[in-house]
């Protein structure tokens, strides 16, 4: 009877222990490239994507060849809105669960949930896109720091449309990756 009572008072002092632990969220700490620091509360990587939407190509078969076209009536100007139209590119976001380290010529995969911290560099690079789509180019380079204490350094790192969304006291904060020069969760 003691030893229940006892491994019930253990696994209560455990529970206690613990709760505190697994209640509190975690946190990014973001220092931006233009120097700026924040703190931000339920962070999250967030991707952006978008799906173009292929028209339709069939070719007639031999059956809708034999039949007439349908005939439209209206004015030219209110025909042309409905025959020009192109279905709308599908867009979308998810939660990103890992980066992708490159070093040379291997890609390592990185689930976000092992990273204590990230840091990047940047050098600028010649482009061969014009002024105005980006005043400055940059290629950057990373070095994440794992929960376990394993750092892995990457020569080149691309995020894509990536974004740290989270909150801070005044509300909801969006950074693009490519603006945030390190980036560390405290858990």
């Amino acid at each position: 009877m003691r030893s229940v009572l006892r491994l019930i008072i253990g696994l209560a002092g455990v529970a206690i222990a613990v709760a505190p632990v697994a209640a509190q969220e975690p946190v990014a700490e973001v220092r931006t490239w233009s120097g700026e620091t924040l703190r931000l509360n339920q962070p999250s990587l967030e991707v952006f994507y978008t799906i173009p939407v292929k028209g339709e190509d069939t070719s007639p078969s031999d059956a809708a060849a034999s039949t007439p076209p349908p005939m439209l009536f209206g004015s030219s100007t209110a025909l042309a809105g409905v025959l020009d139209k192109k279905p709308e590119p599908l867009s979308g976001q998810r939660q990103a669960e890992s980066v992708t380290f490159q070093k040379g010529a291997v890609e390592r995969r990185i689930p976000l949930l092992s990273v204590a911290s990230l840091a990047f560099t940047r050098r600028p690079v010649v482009s061969a896109l014009p002024a105005y789509f980006a005043a400055t180019h940059f290629r950057y380079a990373a070095t994440a720091v794992l929960l376990d204490g394993t750092t892995v350094e990457a020569d080149y790192v691309n995020l894509g449309t990536t974004i740290l969304r989270g909150t801070a006291s005044d509300g909801r904060i969006e950074i693009p990756w490519h603006e945030i020069e390190t980036l560390r969760f405290v858990r």
